[in-house]
């Protein structure tokens, strides 16, 4: 009976032992993320750098999760990365793969770029894949404090300095009045007609809006603007009409070029006939060039009103004697 009592004490023991140590492994494979039944592809990729990714980190497609980083080797030819893939992608030509910080605090994933769809899919995909060169942002952001202090260094700050020196200078001689700036701020009378030349634009804009004065009326009258409209409309009228041809001056723009012709004749025709005045031809023009004839018309015209002279003081003379002789 003792010996009974033993063996399944003993029994109860070695149940109890089975029983944690298949919960510390389903513990153990849950925590892992492991699993007994899916099938998980590898993946190999090379980088130069592994940026302080670690085992067991996540692969991420497309902000999915799809496996996770189950050994980094560093070789010859550079860093190699085993990662197992829960969910297989599909790379294209154009697929980028690189670690990618989780936050500014740390951390590291494993982010693929299966590519896009324009680019041909790579079937099926190499055993070795390349990776491409990750960014640090606490490389980045220490190497952009070390380019802005080495600026600062190059004189920036230098020149800093004195500009805030010079501004410094001009507000204190803004705040003491001087110079023209200075005087328009502290100048009370500056102001004061400021605010006048306000009221004074106050004042016209309202006698605008009620259409006082030559501008308020042609702003307000509606008289004018239809004025203006039978304006534009008479213009519309002539400009087509001269575009049609009609009339003295939209003949001499149409594209018949006959009117422009004949012009051109009549004043070829003046220039020959002023030419010819010019060199004494023809009887205009031996009356301008030659002074003799100039001075024998002259002579004419003194005889010639000599002559009429006479005639007058001898019409009184006949006009009695006719009558005298008449009567007898």
């Amino acid at each position: 009976m003792k010996f009974k009592k033993q063996i399944f004490v003993e029994s109860m023991v070695g149940l109890f032992s089975f029983a944690v140590i298949a919960a510390l492994f389903m513990l153990t494979v849950v925590l892992s993320q492991d699993s007994l039944f899916r099938k998980e592809r590898p993946m190999e990729i090379l980088f130069d750098n592994a940026m302080g990714l670690r085992v067991g980190d996540a692969v991420s497609a497309r902000g999915v999760v799809v496996g996770k980083v189950k050994q980094i080797s560093l070789k010859r030819d550079g860093v190699h990365v085993l990662a197992l893939l829960k969910t297989p992608v599909h790379l294209r030509d154009d697929y980028r793969i690189e670690v990618m910080p989780t936050s500014v605090l740390g951390g590291r994933y494993l982010n693929v770029h299966e590519g896009t769809y324009e680019a041909e899919p790579m079937n099926p995909a190499p055993k070795l894949l390349q990776g491409s060169p990750s960014t640090d942002l606490i490389s980045a952001a220490t190497k952009t404090v070390e380019d802005i202090r080495q600026a600062l260094n190059d004189g920036i700050l230098e020149d800093f300095k004195v500009t805030m020196a010079q501004v410094r200078k001009i507000a204190t001689k803004l705040g003491e009045g001087e110079g023209t700036l200075g005087k328009l701020i502290n100048d009370d009378a500056v102001y004061g007609d400021v605010q006048q030349i306000a009221a004074n634009l106050r004042t016209v804009s309202d006698q605008l809006a009620k259409g006082e004065g030559t501008l308020g009326k042609l702003m307000n009258d509606d008289r004018l603007y239809d004025d203006a409209q039978a304006v534009a409309a008479n213009l519309k009228d002539v400009s087509d009409r001269l575009n049609k041809g009609e009339g003295t001056l939209g003949r001499l723009l149409a594209g018949d070029d006959q009117v422009y012709e004949d012009l051109a004749a009549i004043l070829a025709s003046f220039r020959k006939m002023s030419a010819s005045i010019e060199k004494g031809e023809g009887t205009i023009g031996k009356l301008v060039a030659d002074e003799s004839l100039y001075l024998e018309f002259q002579a004419l015209l003194r005889e010639g009103r000599a002559a009429v002279d006479d005639f007058r003081e001898t019409t009184p003379v006949t006009t009695f004697t006719s009558i005298f002789f008449g009567a007898f």
